[in-house]
């Protein structure tokens, strides 16, 4: 993603534009570059904190709740990633299928998560969806 975004960028430069307006052209771009950067971070500093726990039960948990952040992350972009030749419909279909079989893992003891985070109880009635509903 910064490579394409570097190159855009540049060749709008090298061909004599407006340095504002190649930016703006390249826009949707750079936030899409801006927001993979920050989930990486999130993700970098999540599994840290998970390689830091002693094994237990609490490292199991939020394993999980890592995994989940990584993989739903890829399929919500899985689009990009098929369309640049990072990630072929078998591997993007496997990835939705892991989020499917992670969810159900998580489900049975999700009142447990949300004791742990200390989710607002005004929060408890907020629908939501499960992948395989």
């Amino acid at each position: 993603m910064l490579g394409s975004v570097a190159r855009r960028l540049k060749r709008g430069i090298d061909n004599k534009f407006d340095p504002v307006v190649v930016f703006s052209r390249c826009q949707d771009h750079v936030i899409h570059l801006a927001r993979a950067h920050v989930e990486r971070l999130v993700l970098e500093a999540f599994t840290a904190k998970v390689d830091s726990l002693e094994d237990g039960g609490e490292k199991e948990a939020l394993v999980l709740l890592r995994d989940l952040y990584a993989l739903e992350t890829i399929e919500a972009d899985r689009a990009w990633f098929m369309e640049h030749g990072r990630l072929s419909s078998q591997r993007s279909k496997a990835v939705s299928h892991e989020v499917g079989r992670i969810c159900r893992r998580v489900r049975p003891v999700a009142e447990a998560y949300v004791d742990a985070f200390g989710v607002p109880v005004e929060l408890y009635d907020v629908p939501l969806l499960h992948p395989g509903d």
